[in-house]
């Protein structure tokens, strides 16, 4: 994998290159130097060397000096964006996950090896390694990446996503402390935390929200167990960024 420094470009992972966008370009902050540190255990736990790179040769070098050796310890992670974290997924992956009680890995999902499925998936946008098909990914419950990720497939015009003509992710919140003391925890230094192979979904779903449309095609195939944390709000006439502001206000209470 390659680390990319950069000042401008968005960060995000995509065919091998790590793009890390430091927000006080050129200065590091505590918590960018705990990511960078976490990510480069995670490529070496997986067998990867990582090659950085930078514009400036200033930074470069401050860099090199953070990452050797790499010496990130769950001590040292930074302070959580939020309390929650969350999963989204499209309609007919919420009715599996709801009715078997459990959120899998892509890799269980599928019944396939990371490999297999990094192969399959090797013309995508991100061409992920086979490992992160071992895990379930995690976004910050504040964040709309989840929905991005949902749209992706078939992404509707700016326009649409100002006036609410779409169909946004189910997401699924976790309380960030409770995926801490998940057995199969991560961190990759992209993702807050992951979570390897699945998580049984009585043990630590906080909640699940679910966009008012989908009621009708979801009632039931919903676990007794797991009915009281699901949770239908009306998207109805909400742009991308409002419903996520109305979802964040609901978990936060």
């Amino acid at each position: 994998m390659t680390l990319h420094i950069s000042k401008d470009t968005p960060t995000v992972i995509e065919n091998g290159i790590y793009r890390f966008a430091l927000v006080n370009y050129p200065h590091i902050s505590a918590s960018e130097r705990s990511r960078l540190q976490a990510f480069v255990a995670y490529e070496e736990l997986h067998g990867r060397q990582t090659e950085v790179l930078c514009d400036d040769e200033k930074i470069l070098i401050v860099i090199n000096q953070i990452l050797a050796p790499s010496g990130f310890s769950e001590e040292d992670l930074p302070v959580a964006e939020n309390a929650f974290v969350y999963h989204g997924t499209g309609l007919n992956a919420a009715r599996k996950i709801l009715s078997g009680g459990k959120l899998l890995s892509a890799a269980r999902v599928y019944g396939k090896t990371g490999a297999e499925l990094a192969y399959e998936k090797r013309n995508s946008p991100w061409n992920d390694p086979a490992d992160y098909f071992e895990y379930i990914m995690f976004c910050w419950g504040d964040n709309m990446t989840g929905d991005y990720v949902v749209l992706s497939e078939n992404f509707p015009a700016e326009e649409d996503l100002q006036k609410g003509n779409y169909n946004p992710g189910i997401r699924f919140y976790f309380r960030y402390e409770d995926m801490l003391k998940h057995p199969g925890h991560a961190f990759d230094g992209y993702h807050p935390i992951k979570i390897k192979d699945e998580i049984n979904l009585p043990d630590y779903l906080h909640a699940c929200v679910v966009p008012q449309q989908y009621q009708v095609r979801l009632d039931g195939y919903i676990l007794p167990e797991l009915a009281p944390r699901v949770t239908y709000l009306s998207q109805h006439g909400l742009g991308l960024t409002e419903w996520n502001q109305k979802v964040v206000e609901f978990i936060s209470r």
